[in-house]
């Protein structure tokens, strides 16, 4: 608990979880998670209803601790700014695949899969571009059931770059290059607007 940064952690080890903040307890999980010299953390929304001061905190305690101990973390997040402040490396899941894999620089200026191009156009941004749009971007459509999935593509009745082939058959990993790997097999024309199929603006 001294790890975590509790302070007067002794006496602070007998109290009850309700005597505890929201920012108390997650540190109070992360020591748990930690007891048994794990080589692998995994961090399922770890900042999900904290303060943006505290999750800042929790954020940098992560970085500092996978540091001290020597360990990977997996951090499972739908927050970008989380993953921009804390990943090296990005795994975009859309209905149960990954449909996109890179580094964290790659995923974000040079995105090859629609989906991810999609929540990446979501982000409010405080740019004279972003607040002359005014409206923020959506992603058509509906998740898919997962116990009916589409034919081919999963990400597909929603794909602004949609083409036959996308719902003929299951799409691999393809490679874009040596570190990067995307769910598409147009992921050369993902960002191009001539290369769209469908307008859902």
């Amino acid at each position: 608990m001294k790890r975590v940064k509790i302070p007067d952690a002794e006496r602070r080890a007998e109290d009850y979880p309700h005597q505890l903040s929201g920012g108390m307890r997650q540190r109070v999980m992360i020591a748990m998670a930690l007891s048994c010299g794990p080589k692998l953390l995994i961090a399922d929304e770890p900042t999900t209803a904290l303060d943006v001061t505290i999750q800042a905190e929790i954020l940098e305690l992560l970085k500092r601790l996978r540091d001290d101990f020597e360990l990977s973390m997996l951090l499972i997040t739908h927050d970008l700014g989380v993953v921009a402040q804390t990943a090296d490396r990005v795994a975009v899941m859309y209905a149960g695949q990954i449909a996109e894999e890179a580094p964290l620089r790659e995923v974000f200026y040079n995105p090859r899969h629609p989906y991810t191009e999609g929540l990446l156009r979501s982000v409010p941004k405080l740019t004279e571009e972003g607040i002359a749009r005014r409206r923020l971007e959506t992603i058509e459509g509906s998740v898919p059931n997962l116990l009916r999935l589409p034919e081919g593509c999963r990400f597909a009745p929603r794909c602004a770059y949609v083409i036959d082939q996308c719902t003929q058959q299951e799409i691999p990993l393809l490679p874009v290059s040596h570190e990067h790997r995307a769910r598409c097999i147009r992921f050369e024309d993902v960002g191009n607007e001539s290369a769209r199929t469908i307008d859902h603006g």
